[in-house]
Parts: structure tokens; C-alpha cells; sequence
């Protein structure tokens, strides 16, 4: 399959490449020809000043028509001395010279020396230069006439029945040679017309080439990410089956755990009641152990227990009034705000519609990893509300330990804890179950932090539960 459609984006590049070096050839071609009938015409126009100032001398003898007539002709000898100097494989500057004599524009003359050095056996360019050298004899005899006009005129010796014999001779070649000129710009315009047409179909059948591989590449592409789409769907539905019977296990054998965990628990304050005062101090030690870890195991079931619930069990949403769940939760939290500094602070938190519940559990979980990581200074608190097209973001701020950026994804993974049970007590779950309440909100859950700044834990809720 990938050969498959590497082999269809190499023939589609391939097809483009020729798509582009045929229009800018052709369009090369097309601009020489084009500057070659602009040439003509200042070809043509010295030719024509040129047999009309002799013609004037003659009839004058006025010697300034003489100088304007040698002017004038210099401009289709150039073009000559060009042609010359590209058939017998000469310097392109001499061409270069000759065609400036010319009247030719200096950024068309590298596109006509270009087309003549590449194309001047082609049947189409072929004919407009022997055209255009057919006209050189004639473009010589008007300079020969002009020669013998202008020594006679020196002389003195022409006479009236001879400038009858010279302007018929003028005006004969002049019209030779418009006809040459015509013919000339008659083949190079129709080169010029049928390459448009060339170009015309060549783009057609390229273009329409183009666009059934790209069909082909797209439904193939498109069967692809169908096909693709059915197995994540299939996968989807797999992952999300065993991601419940997991959390089905995960809260059955939660609850499993319970009975006998208080059944050992039990025995054990039996034990302590029973031979108090009679059991040395190693064995009130390991009492102690035995009861604390299951005060622990206890904690830490229970934990599972709301993490799996918040992940399996039915929501419902509801309007909440976030400002009433929150002063709720300071009730918890009396001997921990006794500080003259302490408090739980907020003003203008919304009503929004959410699981009652689960926001008071966010809430409570945030503000008691508040309370639970301080420095020595009095806890402070402070949570606010902001709102987006689409959520509401609520923060939580205190002025705690921090947390360094390093652990801001660690912290939101079930189990994960930063600090060991001796110092802070804990079982890793509640920021887990924090994360899984926003995710079931349509929002997120993230922090800003350092250590020991404080940290800032923001969530976002959707607007349109």
C-alpha cells in the first residue's frame, strides 16, 4: 500500500515537473518569437526611412538625407551582421551587438539568440530565416544604389533621366523587401499560434492526467482512512469494554477488601484492649503498625472507591451554585483557618451546570492539598472564575510549598505522590480524581507553580452540559 502511493506522488511530481518545464519553454519560445516580430517591425520601418530619405536625395541632393539614409539602413544591416554571427557559431556578444544596432530590446536579445542557437533547423523557425536572409542581397543592393546616388551627386554628373532609373530601382527593392518583411512576421506569427495551440492541448491532456492520479491518490487515500476509521472504531469500542470491566473490578474488589480489612482492624483493638498493660513495648509497637496500616489500607480503598465511581458511575448536571459549594467545604476546613491570616477567599463565582457532587469533591480535593502542603505561614486561598466562549475556568491559589515544573504531569497520575507518607500523609489519588471529574466536564485540569511560591490549579468545565 505505502508503494503504492509513493509510486502515485512520484508520477504526480513527474507529471507536474512537465506541466511546468513545458509552459515555461513554450512560454520562453513564444517571448523570442514574439521579440523577433518586434524586431521586424523596427526592421522594417529602417528599411522603409531608409528608401524614402534616398529617395528625397535623389530628387534634392540634400546631403543631410544622405546621412539619414545611412542611419536608417544600419538598422536592418544589424539584424544581418546578428543572423550572420549565429550560423556560422560566432561570439553571442557580436550577435548581441548586431541585434542592438537593430533596435532590438537588450532583455528580449537572450531569448532570440537562445531560440535561433536551439531552433534554427526547425521547420518553423527555418522558414522565417531564410525569409530573412532572402531579404539580405536586397538590403545590400539599396546600399550599393545609395553608394552609386551619393558618388554621383558628389560629381555632379547625375542626371534627370537617372533619377527617374534610381527612385524606380529604390521603390522596387522597397517593395521586395516589404514583402519579405511581411512574409517573415506571417511565419513567425503562425509558429507563434500554432505553439499557442500545442501549448493549448499539451496542458489539457497534462492537466486531466494530473487530476485522475490525484482522483486515484485521493480514493485511495480516502478507502485507506475509512478503513483506518472502522478498525479505530473496533479498537475504540475494545479499549473502552476493558477500560469498565476494569474499573468494575477495580470498585468490586475495593468493596471486597473492606470486610476483612475491618475484620483485622477489629481483632487487632481487641487484642490491644485485652492485654494492656501486659504485653512488653516491641509488642505494643508492632499493635501499632498492624493497626495504623489498616487505618492506611482503609484510606486508600476508599480512595479506589471514589476514583472508580467518578469514572463508572451515572452523571447527571444540574444547575450548581459554585459560591454554596465552596462555603460547604470551608466548614471542613474550621481548625485549619484558626490563623489570624488564614481563610478561604472568593467573591462572584458562578452558577454553572455541573454534578453537584463531583464539583464539591474537585473542590475539596484542591483546597485540602492546599491545606495539607503549607509552609509555615498561614494558609491562604483564593479561588475566582473566569469565563470562555465555550467554558468556564475556575482557579485555585494558594501560598504552599510550589511544585516543580517537572512533576506538573506526574502529579495528575493515579498513585503518584511527591512527598512520603511520613511528612504529608496521602495515598496519591486525589488529583487523579480531580482530572477524571474535569474530563467528564468536557474540560481539563492544569497548574502554574513554583517552588515554594505557591501553586495555581486551574479546570475547565464546558458550558453546554
Amino acid at each position: 500500500m505505502k508503494k503504492q502511493k509513493s509510486l502515485l506522488l512520484l508520477f504526480i511530481f513527474f507529471v507536474s515537473l512537465l506541466l511546468i518545464v513545458t509552459n515555461f519553454y513554450t512560454i520562453k519560445v513564444l517571448s523570442a518569437a514574439r521579440a523577433y516580430i518586434n524586431g521586424e517591425s523596427e526592421y522594417s520601418k529602417g528599411q522603409k526611412d531608409a528608401s524614402l530619405y534616398l529617395v528625397t536625395y535623389v530628387e534634392s541632393e540634400n546631403i543631410g538625407y544622405w546621412h539619414a539614409f545611412n542611419k536608417s539602413i544600419t538598422v536592418p544591416k544589424g539584424d544581418n551582421i546578428a543572423r550572420n554571427a549565429l550560423l556560422s557559431q560566432q561570439a553571442d556578444e557580436i550577435a548581441r551587438q548586431g541585434f542592438i544596432t537593430g533596435k532590438n530590446h537588450p532583455d528580449d536579445i537572450p531569448d532570440m539568440i537562445w531560440l535561433f542557437k536551439n531552433f534554427h533547423n526547425a521547420p518553423f523557425m527555418k522558414k522565417a530565416i531564410d525569409i530573412w536572409a532572402s531579404a539580405e542581397p536586397l538590403i545590400n543592393q539599396f546600399d550599393t544604389i545609395g553608394n552609386n546616388v551619393h558618388a554621383q551627386i558628389e560629381a555632379g554628373t547625375l542626371s534627370a533621366e537617372q533619377k527617374t532609373v534610381f527612385t524606380k530601382e529604390i521603390n522596387f527593392l522597397s517593395s521586395q523587401l516589404s514583402e519579405k518583411e511581411s512574409a517573415f512576421s506571417n511565419a513567425l506569427g503562425e509558429t507563434a499560434r500554432d505553439i499557442k495551440g500545442y501549448l493549448l492541448l499539451v496542458n489539457i491532456l497534462l492537466i486531466l492526467l494530473l487530476l485522475s492520479t490525484i482522483a486515484v491518490y485521493a480514493v485511495k487515500t480516502i478507502n485507506n482512512l475509512i478503513m483506518i476509521e472502522k478498525e479505530l472504531i473496533v479498537k475504540n469500542k475494545e479499549l473502552n469494554d476493558t477500560n469498565k470491566q476494569l474499573e468494575q473490578f477495580t470498585y468490586a474488589a475495593s468493596h471486597d477488601l473492606q470486610e476483612p480489612l475491618r475484620m483485622v482492624s477489629s481483632y487487632m483493638g481487641l487484642l490491644q484492649k485485652k492485654y494492656e498493660g501486659q504485653l512488653d513495648e516491641k509488642a505494643q509497637t508492632y499493635i501499632h503498625f498492624a493497626v495504623d496500616g489498616t487505618k492506611r489500607m482503609k484510606t486508600l480503598i476508599n480512595d479506589l472507591l471514589n476514583y472508580s465511581r467518578t469514572s463508572i458511575t451515572a452523571i447527571e448536571y444540574h444547575e450548581v451554585n459554585t459560591a454554596d459549594v465552596i462555603s460547604e467545604i470551608k466548614k471542613l476546613f474550621i481548625e485549619d483557618l484558626n490563623e489570624p491570616t488564614a481563610g478561604i477567599f472568593f467573591n462572584n463565582l458562578p452558577v454553572v451546570r455541573a454534578n453537584s457532587i463531583q464539583m464539591s469533591q474537585l473542590f475539596q480535593n484542591l483546597i485540602s492539598n492546599a491545606m495539607k502542603y503549607r509552609t509555615e505561614a498561614a494558609p491562604q486561598i483564593h479561588i475566582a472564575a473566569t469565563k470562555t466562549a465555550t467554558h468556564w475556568i475556575f482557579s485555585v491559589r494558594d501560598n504552599g510549598l510550589g511544585i516543580d515544573e517537572q512533576f506538573f504531569e506526574k502529579i495528575f497520575v493515579i498513585f503518584q505522590r511527591l512527598h512520603s507518607n511520613s511528612t504529608h500523609k496521602g495515598t496519591g489519588i486525589g488529583l487523579a480524581i480531580c482530572k477524571k471529574i474535569a474530563e467528564r466536564h468536557g474540560g481539563e485540569i492544569w497548574l502554574e507553580s513554583q517552588k515554594g511560591k505557591g501553586s495555581t490549579f486551574f479546570f475547565s468545565i464546558s458550558k453546554n452540559l
